[in-house]
């Protein structure tokens, strides 16, 4: 998956996680997610998301790619999550 987006108004609402933990239970394996460090919003949702999906704390770490600064989390999915 390339890029994930809710509408402005539909955020919030628990949408956004409701759909990447269903994309997670769907796709089994080894993720990653890479947020551009200006955008602190998505930071916090995907911060959220990924803890609350894998039960723990889903810390990024810092990396450059494209000459850019990202954060990136890495984390496993199971079906049974």
């Amino acid at each position: 998956m390339a890029e994930f987006f809710i509408i402005r108004g539909y955020r919030r609402r628990g949408i956004g996680t409701e759909v990447a933990h269903e994309v997670w239970r769907m796709f089994p394996g080894q993720w990653e997610v890479r947020v551009v460090k200006t955008n602190d919003t998505a930071k916090e949702f995907w911060e959220r998301a990924i803890t609350g999906y894998i039960g723990e704390s889903g810390n990024p770490v810092s990396v450059e790619k494209d000459g850019k600064s990202w954060y990136l989390f890495s984390f496993e999915s199971n079906c049974a999550a």
